[in-house]
């Protein structure tokens, strides 16, 4: 019993110790302590899991679902699948916005925080696919006929029912007279890659391997071919092709004291034999460390080594791309033009082509109504191929429902094997049994062919008051952050100026021109990061300053909006904006005889709602007169209630 007694006194002495403590030094038993933080941070692979499990989201985003207002079910589930997808494509998108799913997100996962923390959230967002591939849901299929192959071939040639390298360029000829322009047509087609015999020769004597095919089917043209197309109209200059053939002689570029700083060749046709002179450009170039290893003797003998550590010689078989363009007579892939594919004669590797079933057989190529005839269907944006119709026999059906997409990105590994990273690729295909048809972008990043969802990345202020939420834009208080993420960009420093915007930690951001007693020309910008109001309601935007040492303002000071600025405020638009008034009609500006700061009022910013925009603010003095500006605690957002 003393030991019990004993135990409940210790307690009440802690017990009593511990108010005390709280009394004294915390402000009471009813002292809560505060958490108040302004953190910039990224949304990870788990967050977007998080975000999707969320019970407050779940219930959330069924909210946003139209309900019957008869049976009570729901009419529309678009938003909650749009949410769901949150999770599968690792990012947001436009029925399942950031905004609305991101507060629910922080309150769980940051649950001390207190009234007034500020998260500056990055995060993903999928603008969907690009719209170009939209025009391809008008898409039509045609067939070629009996009658069309007779045509093509000819009198006397009756009876064969494909196409060969020899016939492909009659194709157009057979396509429908009459189309509307930007019509696209899915030409179907059976193909051989050998010529028939006609009494003399053996079909088998054609060129195998490398070239076999068609310029669709492997990708790239062949000097005849590039040369046909462009008489037939189908290639014209600045368009983005591929030519491959043979290594057949030199020609020197960018010479400078014996030393070729980039050399390049032409090819020869390997099914003609004829060199039609298509000079590859500046296919590769020498850097300096391998000048030397260029042994030129004439346009016949020589050896390269390039900055790859690659040796080339006569005879290897290449493959170039770039635009399309003709220079005194001669055909050469000319602006940005590089290699794509390599076989050197000394050491041949196997040739990249399909198996002969995939060779042979019916191919569909796109063709496009345009300046009122059929063209080969080009797009600078991505290389598009159509789905041949023997992939739709491979899993049983005539068309391809979204669950077999991932057959498109095996035909594409298959399809190009030399494909480069960053590169665009579309397939056009089948998507329903009534033949509609459908287009996916893929991008190859290095490994695998990957659907182009239109993943962009954003960021987002969201602050915490009563609950979190997305009224704030943008909000730098500059005093103790520093110059953060605001760029200063100096259009004009006269000598002995080096700057004109600095971050000071007792004034903030300031702006002059005066140096050595003296006052200088100058125009120097000071722009923040993008701020995204694509959502925004009534966006306000305000600051303090102060402005000192000269009368004039208004000359020298300016705040300014752009929605296209990238980098460079010369090359971009900007909308001034105009100075708020006083209630007695004067400007809300400050003297010029103080270094008190004071606030702008606020700016309407809701002529800029629906856009992503960036503010400058823009010091222009003259010599002999300037005056020093301050800046500080910018902030734009929805007004408070």
């Amino acid at each position: 019993m003393k030991k019990v007694l004993f135990f409940l006194a210790s307690a009440l002495i802690l017990a009593s110790c511990e108010n005390y403590y709280i009394d004294k030094n915390l402000g009471g038993s009813d002292y809560n302590p505060t958490d108040v933080r302004t953190i910039d941070y990224t949304l990870t692979d788990a967050d977007y899991a998080s975000i999707v499990g969320n019970k407050d989201n779940i219930a959330l985003a069924l909210a946003e679902c139209p309900v019957d207002t008869l049976t009570g079910a729901i009419a529309d589930s678009s938003a909650y699948y749009a949410f769901l997808r949150i999770g599968e494509n690792l990012a947001f998108n436009k029925l399942a916005p950031a905004d609305l799913y991101v507060p629910a997100f922080l309150a769980a996962k940051f649950p001390q925080l207190s009234k007034g923390s500020l998260f500056n959230i990055t995060y993903k967002n999928c603008e969907g696919a690009p719209e170009y591939l939209t025009t391809f849901a008008s898409t039509t299929k045609y067939t070629l006929s009996t009658a069309d192959y007779e045509t093509i071939w000819g009198e006397g040639k009756g009876g064969i029912y494909y196409l060969t390298p020899a016939t492909m360029m009659g194709l157009t000829s057979v396509l429908p007279a009459e189309g509307e322009e930007g019509d696209i047509l899915a030409v179907v087609y059976e193909y051989k890659d050998t010529e028939p015999s006609f009494g003399g020769g053996n079909e088998d004597d054609a060129p195998k391997g490398f070239f076999d095919g068609t310029p669709e089917s492997r990708g790239f043209y062949t000097t005849s071919e590039a040369i046909a197309a462009v008489d037939a109209g189908n290639i014209v200059k600045d368009d983005s092709i591929k030519v491959g053939g043979i290594i057949s002689r030199w020609f020197r570029k960018s010479s400078a004291f014996d030393k070729y700083h980039s050399v390049s060749f032409f090819v020869m046709d390997p099914v003609t034999g004829q060199e039609h002179e298509f000079e590859f450009y500046n296919c590769y170039s020498l850097n300096k460390d391998s000048f030397a290893t260029f042994d030129f003797t004439d346009e016949m003998n020589a050896v390269c080594v390039d900055y790859q550590g690659r040796e080339f010689h006569l005879g290897d078989t290449v493959v170039g791309a770039g635009k399309y363009t003709i220079y005194n007579g001669t055909h050469e892939l000319n602006t940005n033009c590089y290699l794509t594919e390599w076989r050197p004669v000394a050491t041949p590797a196997p040739a990249p082509k399909k198996a002969a079933a995939a060779v042979n057989g019916k191919k569909t190529v796109l063709y496009q109504f345009s300046d009122g005839k059929w063209k080969a269907y080009k797009n600078e944006a991505a290389t598009v191929v159509a789905l041949p119709e023997d992939v739709y026999s491979a899993v049983g059906y005539t068309y391809l429902l979204d669950k077999n997409k991932n057959i498109l990105t095996t035909f594409l590994a298959q399809e190009y094997p030399y494909a480069q990273a960053g590169q665009a690729y579309t397939v056009v295909y089948v998507s329903t049994k009534e033949g509609a048809y459908k287009a996916i972008e893929f991008i190859y990043d290095g490994a695998t062919f990957v659907e182009n969802l239109g993943i962009s990345y954003t960021t987002t202020t969201f602050s915490l008051s009563d609950v979190w939420g997305s009224t704030i834009y943008y909000k730098q208080a500059i005093m103790g952050e520093g110059q953060g993420k605001l760029t200063i960009q100096n259009v004009k420093l006269t000598d002995p100026l080096t700057y004109v915007w600095y971050y000071s930690a007792a004034y903030g951001m300031c702006a002059s021109a005066f140096k050595d007693n003296a006052s200088y020309e100058s125009e120097a910008w000071l722009v923040t990061p993008q701020i995204d109001l694509t959502r925004a309601k009534t966006p306000q935007f305000g600051f303090d300053h102060a402005f000192n040492k000269a009368p004039n303002f208004t000359e020298e000071c300016t705040v300014l909006v752009s929605t296209n600025y990238a980098g460079d405020v010369i090359t971009c638009d900007w909308t001034p904006l105009e100075w708020n008034l006083n209630e007695d009609g004067t400007l809300n500006i400050p003297s010029g005889t103080s270094w008190t700061f004071q606030h702008t009022g606020y700016f309407d910013f809701t002529p800029f709602v629906g856009e992503k925009i960036h503010i400058a603010f823009r010091y222009t003095t003259s010599n002999g007169v300037s005056g020093t500006w301050e800046l500080k605690n910018l902030l734009l957002s929805e007004p408070e209630n």
